[in-house]
């Protein structure tokens, strides 16, 4: 198995490996979320790990977060915006190798820390990044609310 930066020829095999990542996510959302990662060139990267017989088997999406980011010392920090790996590979040293690969990357920027996220709900992601080395700093529910024009008697218009 090889990690390497993706290439165009492995978008298919990336979105194939998105969408079980994030089955909730529209297959428009992720080809829109494809290109910005691919036009985000120098601020982001995908890293891909190929099977010794071809095919890909898992992926790590960065990109150079500018903002605050819960629990980085500072800023700009690299985050691991999606970390994945097939079923039939995991618990071999796939993931840990893309990791590895993430912070070769992200160190060769001068970053200092490597960030990431997973649902609350994603016991697996969790023990996965800890097991990894990552410490936990928060945890948090995100909220949002649509807004628009209200009418005089305050339904929305």
């Amino acid at each position: 198995m090889t990690i390497r930066p993706s290439l165009a020829q492995d978008r298919p095999e990336w979105f194939r490996m998105r969408r079980a990542l994030w089955p909730d996510c529209s297959p428009e959302r992720h080809l829109l979320e494809i290109e910005q990662l691919i036009a985000g060139e120098g601020r982001n990267v995908v890293l891909v790990a190929v099977r010794d017989g071809g095919g890909l088997c898992g992926f790590a999406e960065l990109s150079i977060r500018r903002d605050h980011v819960d629990g980085a010392s500072a800023v700009p920090v690299a985050y691991l915006e999606g970390w994945y790996v097939d079923a039939d590979v995991r618990r071999h040293g796939v993931g840990r190798r893309l990791l590895q690969a993430a912070e070769k990357w992200a160190a060769d920027r001068g970053l200092k820390e490597l960030a990431s996220d997973a649902e609350l709900n994603n016991q697996g992601s969790i023990e996965a990044h800890v097991s990894c080395g990552f410490t936990e700093t928060c945890r948090a529910v995100h909220f949002i609310k649509p807004i628009g024009l209200h009418r005089d008697d305050g339904a929305m218009a």
